[in-house]
C-alpha cells in the first residue's frame, strides 16, 4: 500500500465535470501502470473520513481529483488524522474544479495526461497550512486552508456564487461584477503580534498562495513555506474605489493602492465591531464569529 495511491474523487460537484472526467482519469492511470484504488465522495466532508480510513489501512499517498474545495478537505483530513505523522502522507491533486487556484499557484498542469505523468516524478515539496479558529457562542470550530481565507467581500460573494456556477471559469468574475454594489464595508479590529488596528474593510485576506477566487491575486508575494501568514487589508473602500480597483483584484495591481495594507505574521486575530464575521477558506464557507489565524509551518507534503 505504500506505493499505491488512495484516490479521492469529487463525485457530486462542478456541474458533473469531475464525475464525467473520472473514467478518463482511470484510463490514463491504468495506461501509466500506476497502482491505485478510487473512492467517490457523495457529499462534502466525505474526504476527511476517507483520509482517516486510508491512513488507518496503511496508505501513505493520497491523490485528490477535484477542485480547491476537494483539496482543502483532503488536507484537513491529513491534519486531523492521528494514525501517522502528517509528513508521512504525500498529497497530490489532479485539478478538475472551477477555479483550480491551488494548482495554478503551484504550477501544476491542468491537463490530465500531463498531470498523471508527473505522479512518477520526485518533485516532493512542503508548504504551510493555515489554521482558522472561528469562535462564537456555539463554540470553537477549527478549519484548515492551503490557499487563502477571507473575511469581507469574498465571503459575501461566496454566499451567492452557486447561482453563477453554470458560467464555469467566469462564475467568480460575473458574481463579483453583479453583486459588489450591494456590499457594505465591515468595521473590524485586527490584532497582530505587535499592533491593533481598527478600520473598516472591503476585503481582509489571509493567504499562503498567490491565487484565489478563480484567479484573483489578493496576496502579495507569498513564500508559502516560511511559517508566515500573508495578510491583505483593503480598508475604507468607497464604491468608486471598488470600481477603480475591480480588475486590479485579478492582475496583481491591487497592492499599489494606498488604501491597501499588507502584513506578515505568524498569527492574527480579527473581530467585528458589530455582529459576526463570515469566514471562508479555499472557496468554502467556514462559519461565523471571531477568527484567530495561525500557521503550521511546512505542514503539508505534496507532489508538484
Amino acid at each position: 500500500m505504500f506505493n499505491s495511491w488512495y484516490v479521492i474523487a469529487n463525485g457530486f460537484s462542478n456541474s458533473g465535470k469531475t464525475k464525467g472526467s473520472i473514467s478518463k482519469i482511470e484510463n490514463l492511470l491504468n495506461k501509466s501502470g500506476i497502482k491505485y484504488i478510487i473512492n467517490l465522495t457523495d457529499k462534502a466532508g466525505d474526504e476527511i473520513k476517507m483520509v482517516e480510513s486510508a491512513t488507518k489501512q496503511g496508505y501513505r499517498r493520497i491523490l485528490g481529483v477535484g477542485g480547491d474545495g476537494t483539496a482543502q478537505k483532503i488536507v484537513a483530513g491529513i491534519m486531523m488524522q492521528k494514525n501517522i505523522p502528517n509528513d508521512k502522507v504525500l498529497f497530490a491533486l489532479i485539478p478538475s474544479g472551477t477555479g483550480n487556484d491551488w494548482a495554478k499557484s503551484k504550477g501544476i498542469s491542468l491537463d490530465y495526461s500531463e498531470r498523471i505523468k508527473s505522479l512518477r516524478s520526485n518533485k516532493e515539496m512542503f508548504q504551510d497550512v493555515g489554521v482558522a479558529k472561528i469562535i462564537s457562542e456555539k463554540g470553537i470550530q477549527t478549519k484548515y486552508f492551503i490557499t487563502y481565507s477571507g473575511l469581507g467581500f469574498d465571503s459575501f460573494m461566496l454566499k451567492k456564487i452557486d447561482s453563477y456556477k453554470w458560467l464555469g471559469k467566469l462564475s467568480y468574475l460575473f458574481c463579483s461584477l453583479i453583486n459588489f454594489m450591494s456590499y457594505e464595508n465591515v468595521a473590524v479590529e485586527i490584532e497582530t503580534s505587535d499592533s491593533k488596528i481598527q478600520t473598516s474593510v472591503f476585503l481582509l485576506g489571509v493567504g499562503i498562495c498567490k491565487f484565489t477566487g478563480g484567479g484573483m491575486q489578493l496576496i502579495k508575494n507569498p513564500a508559502g513555506n516560511d511559517g508566515l501568514l500573508n495578510i491583505t487589508v483593503a480598508q475604507e473602500f468607497s464604491k468608486f474605489d471598488i470600481i477603480r480597483n475591480f480588475f486590479n483584484l485579478f492582475n496583481g495591481a491591487l497592492f499599489k493602492e494606498q488604501k491597501v495594507l499588507t502584513l506578515t505574521d505568524t498569527k492574527i486575530k480579527i473581530s467585528a465591531k458589530k455582529g459576526l464575521l463570515t469566514c471562508q477558506g479555499d472557496g468554502e464557507i467556514f462559519g461565523e464569529g471571531k477568527v484567530e489565524y495561525f500557521v503550521v509551518k511546512k505542514g503539508l507534503r505534496y507532489l508538484r
